[in-house]
């Protein structure tokens, strides 16, 4: 008994080391299990992972992959690691904040806080690409080629196994397991030739894209009349009633949630200068919305001076060297991630990272206004959102992956991109070691997809498992409870209505027969391109006034859109008689009683249904 009792209980003590060294160990240290390159046959030009571009979703990606022992390979055009928050003058950062179960997370973690977390709240330019150079240059399994541009791809199947890049002494050749692309405009995924889409053109809009930002620094302010507890403030107060009264020059600038974010004794950086409606794919558009930008901050700059108090003795230093474009082109990926599944807050199973960053369709707004389709408490992305639909072994990173384009207003924004950065680093190391591509491990059961996002959260990435829901503002009921919530899905997805970051779309609030012909306008040149035209605008044009809408007359509206014929007073009822309307909504309707804003979604999306 004596001699079992023993073996029992050295079992017990091997499980209990096992599990510390495998289980506790890894969640404590942050440091999972590394990975060996020596038990891989690596070629002397071949790596586990290969990275192209240093946006800094492409370091984090790096940075990740390496740390584990993978030899990683990070090819850059660029001369140094300063990237777009260099170029775009970016010098502030805001972390997102999840809401799981009533309490604020931070989503942001891991590599993104080494990068960011040092500096408070403001940096330089410098700053930023100081801290990452030091970062890269501590991983020994990273190699980094500087000014280095892929131009050849070869390819076997849905697989890329070698790349070619023209480095500033020659042509060299370099062969992978896992590619990454890091680029702003998809340069890898452009040789492979993956379909994409520019800009809105998923909604049926050509050549319009989100509005470019102009930041830009000023000198000889009197900071410490600025500065009292925190180094960033916005437009408040005084501020905004000043910013209010400021007449921009330029017709297509605006400025939207301005900022200052102060650098050192007398020199803030300024953002929210927008230029809107430039087509990011003409160079020419760009040069001379660039130059309208530098106009318009010149002459913003002179506003300030000669109205507060603190910039009496500023003057305009620096101008960005290129906008910063939070869009170009969208790639289709193995899933596309959609308004809908923000705004249902979900949790994929195949999971990289979270999420909480607002859908902001302020893009189709030219005045200084926020237009905020929904805030949610927090969601995931999948890792299909990762992969291009015509390759298995290639990821693609930033606003770029395979996201719808108002989606990717979200989880295309920076900390989201630089902590999905870090995750597919982390995929990249997984799929070597299961042997598999990226692609390969979608295919896998729940329950080793659990297996991938347990070894990508022991890395560092934050991810757990949630069920949340959006609640409407008056009621507290769930909003996906909500009889319209099909329709207000419908709708988002096109950016056709906001609830703005308190996520009120006003169910209950007595519609105005403008409200349901700008709605209905929209929802057809949105949805049914092809279909609207200037009839329909001359038919409802009487209707588009600020008039309480009557059930009656909602009908008529409907008709009017449809060309549809009908007897005065009898609109409801040759809805009724043509089966154009769902039962439930007209039940809702009385010819004389006011129509609610829920009953509007409803009418907009099914009167768009029913044009074939």
């Amino acid at each position: 008994m004596k001699k079992e009792n023993l073996i029992k209980n050295l079992i017990g003590a091997v499980l209990i080391l096992v599990t510390l060294f495998f289980g506790v160990r890894p969640i404590l240290t942050r440091s999972h299990t590394r990975f060996n390159s020596n038990e891989y046959d690596f070629e002397a030009n071949e790596y586990g992972m290969i990275v192209i571009g240093s946006e800094p979703e492409g370091l984090a990606a790096a940075l990740a992959s390496a740390r584990t022992g993978l030899k990683t390979l990070l090819v850059t055009e660029d001369k140094s690691l300063g990237s777009y928050i260099k170029r775009c003058m970016i010098s502030k950062m805001d972390p997102q904040q999840g809401l799981i179960k009533g309490k604020r997370i931070l989503l942001n973690q891991g590599i993104y806080q080494e990068i960011f977390g040092k500096f408070n709240v403001s940096f330089s330019g410098q700053d930023y690409e100081n801290s990452i150079t030091k970062l890269i240059e501590k991983e020994k399994n990273l190699k980094v080629i500087y000014e280095g541009k892929v131009t050849e791809v070869k390819t076997q199947g849905r697989s890329i196994k070698s790349i070619g890049v023209e480095e500033p002494d020659g042509m060299r050749y370099y062969k992978g397991r896992v590619f990454i692309d890091a680029t702003q405009d998809g340069d890898l995924l452009m040789l492979c030739g993956t379909p994409y889409f520019n800009g809105t053109e998923d909604l049926g809009i050509s050549d319009f894209y989100s509005p470019v930002e102009f930041n830009f620094r000023i000198s000889g302010v009197d900071v410490e009349a600025l500065k009292k507890s925190r180094k960033v403030s916005n437009f408040i107060d005084e501020f905004q009633l000043v910013l209010l009264n400021y007449e921009k020059v330029n017709p297509k600038t605006k400025l939207l949630n301005p900022s200052f974010i102060i650098l050192n004794d007398d020199e803030i950086v300024i953002s929210g200068l927008q230029v809107f409606g430039v087509n990011v794919n003409d160079e020419d558009e760009l040069r001379l919305a660039y130059e309208e930008a530098k106009e318009e901050a010149i002459m913003l700059t002179a506003f300030l001076k000669n109205t507060l108090i603190a910039f009496k003795d500023c003057t305009y230093k620096e101008s960005p060297e290129s906008f910063f474009i939070p869009e170009y082109r969208h790639f289709e990926g193995r899933y596309r991630l959609t308004v809908a599944d923000i705004m249902e807050n979900r949790d994929f199973p195949d999971k990289v990272a979270l999420c909480s960053q607002e859908v902001d369709a302020s893009k189709f707004v030219d005045k200084n206004l926020e237009y905020v389709v929904v805030k949610p408490n927090v969601y995931s992305i999948p890792l299909g959102s990762l992969i291009p639909v015509n390759l298995d072994n290639v990821l693609m990173l930033g606003s770029k992956a395979g996201f719808s384009s108002l989606a990717a207003t979200s989880a295309g924004s920076i900390p989201t991109r630089i902590t999905v950065g870090e995750a597919a680093g982390l995929v990249s190391v997984y799929s070597n070691i299961r042997g598999l591509p990226p692609a390969g491990l979608l295919d896998l059961p729940d329950k080793e997809k659990r297996s991938m996002v347990n070894y990508i959260k022991r890395g560092g990435v934050m991810l757990t498992d949630f069920e949340e829901s959006i609640l409407i503002p008056d009621t507290k009921d769930k909003l996906s409870d909500h009889w319209s919530f099909p329709y207000i899905k419908t709708l988002a997805e096109y950016g056709l209505i906001s609830g703005g970051r308190e996520n009120d779309f006003k169910l209950d609030f007595k519609a105005s027969q403008e409200l349901l012909v700008v709605l209905i306008k929209n929802a057809i040149l949105k949805m049914r391109t092809e279909s609207y035209s200037i009839d329909i605008n001359i038919a409802l044009k009487p209707y588009e006034i600020q008039k309480e809408l009557t059930g009656e007359t909602a009908g008529a509206i409907v008709l009017e859109a449809l060309s549809i014929h009908y007897e005065s007073g009898k609109a409801l009822q040759t809805l009724k008689d043509k089966g154009i309307i769902p039962a439930d909504i007209l039940n809702r309707l009385e010819p004389g009683a006011p129509v609610t804003m829920d009953t509007v979604y409803g009418l907009a999306v099914e009167t768009v249904n029913y044009i074939k």
